[in-house]
């Protein structure tokens, strides 16, 4: 349990199948950077349902979950897990919480603003800074119209190796992590809503009367 619980908040975010047909090719690093920034650019918000699944190294299934996300820039972020293990990751662009329901436990920490340990912050940060942290390489896929991006973090210590993200029609369809042990997360997206505004309400969150709340800070 403690395992999927890290899990998830390593995501958050978190991340997807990848398509297996045939590519045009790999574009340059310069030239690959310069279209994942257009890709970004052109999201604001999104409000997405996703299912989640994440397995060891050796394939074993660990989670497979549903939920909903909704992120919108700058640095703003809710991720919430359905039943059987409720959670809700919450980020204000300040503070993040991590509050699990049946734990009846709610934690607060600084947002670290590195994509490198906040997955989610590919979404809702400045996308023009990306090339200063990560190795970057597109892929156009000619049957589908598909592009994926590859992302490998130049510093040590992320909490991932790799980071893959499938756009189509500017749409964002996937995601995938792979950590230094094998484990990997994929999440793909679902009944997305793009550029329309999302109410402050969402990225706030007032603990609970009976919750436990830990300052991690």
């Amino acid at each position: 349990m403690v395992t999927v619980r890290k899990v998830r908040f390593a995501l958050g975010f978190a991340l997807a199948t990848i398509a297996s047909s045939s590519y045009a090719g790999q574009l340059s690093e310069l030239a690959s950077g310069e279209q994942l920034v257009k890709q970004l650019s052109a999201i604001k918000s999104i409000h997405a349902k996703f299912r989640q699944w994440v397995q060891d190294a050796k394939q074993a299934s660990l989670q497979d979950v549903t939920g909903t996300m909704w992120v919108q820039k700058p640095g703003q972020f809710r991720w919430d897990t359905d039943n059987p293990y409720p959670q809700s990751i919450i980020a204000d662009g300040e503070f993040v919480w991590i509050y699990d329901e049946d734990l009846e436990q709610a934690t607060q920490q600084k947002l670290d603003k590195h994509v490198g340990n906040t997955p989610a912050l590919l979404l809702t940060g400045d996308p023009a800074l990306l090339a200063e942290s990560f190795l970057i390489s597109a892929y156009l896929y000619d049957e589908t119209g598909e592009w994926r991006f590859d992302l490998k973090p130049k510093a040590e210590g992320a909490l991932f190796e790799l980071l893959r993200v499938n756009f189509k029609d500017g749409k964002l369809l996937d995601m995938y992590l792979e950590d230094a042990l094998g484990q990997t997360t994929k999440i793909e997206f679902s009944a997305a809503v793009v550029n329309k505004p999302i109410k402050k309400e969402i990225f706030t969150f007032s603990p609970p009367a009976n919750v436990d709340v830990i300052k991690d800070f």
